[in-house]
């Protein structure tokens, strides 16, 4: 667990830190061919991937659609990874389920036989209409996850960079993981009785996944 929570924050660092800048990447196409070379971090909604073969080659614009995941490579040969997948969330006044109408990307922090996966949206400080005073909206890192193999991940809990709130901590989780893991009681049940924390979540989740596997 503490190599995961590790793997998080650097992971986090990591998106917030390689704006606009080429890392060691490997595209994972979705007609099955492999493309190595160097890419720019993606956010959630990109729909092109800037990836060029070498530091002196020409940029490429690939679009999103044509590929399954990205690895990403840093310095120190740790490697993230980023995949495209559907985002399920559910509606807080009615509580259906809403499934995104594209695939996203996430950052994958967890991959075994359960996948727990994130987005992150960044603050702005801008004036407001009238120019006499700043707007100020604090990033948010949401957290999803699911079945290693489905091709969407449900909504379990974000956080806000500004006040660190975590919304939907424990009811949600509860109610999503229903949704995620239909044919995994297991795993229903031991987050039924699991008390999460906002600061360990992801341990949680991630102790819950290793003890009852998901197939």
């Amino acid at each position: 667990m503490k190599n995961t929570t590790l793997l998080l924050i650097v992971l986090l660092l990591f998106t917030a830190t390689i704006q606009a800048k080429y890392v060691k990447a490997v595209l994972y196409m979705e007609d099955g061919t492999v493309k190595k070379g160097l890419a720019e971090k993606v956010e959630y909604n990109d729909s092109k991937v800037k990836f060029k073969t070498s530091e002196e080659a020409k940029k490429e614009k690939i679009s999103s659609t044509d590929i399954k995941k990205i690895e990403f490579i840093d310095v120190d040969n740790v490697k993230f990874t980023a995949e495209r997948l559907y985002a399920t969330t559910a509606n807080l006044l009615t509580g259906k389920f809403s499934r995104s109408g594209k695939k996203r990307w996430m950052y994958i922090i967890y991959d075994k036989s359960a996948k727990i996966g994130y987005i992150t949206e960044q603050g702005s400080n801008r004036p407001n209409a009238g120019g006499t005073s700043r707007v100020i909206t604090y990033g948010s890192t949401s957290y999803f996850f699911g079945k290693k193999n489905s091709e969407e991940l449900v909504f379990g809990y974000a956080k806000s960079a500004g006040s660190n709130l975590a919304v939907g901590t424990d009811s949600l989780i509860r109610k999503m993981s229903k949704e995620a893991f239909t044919e995994c009681p297991k795993i229903i049940e031991a987050i039924e009785k699991t008390d999460f924390k906002a600061k360990s979540v992801i341990d949680q989740l991630e102790a819950i996944f290793d003890k009852n596997k998901c197939l």
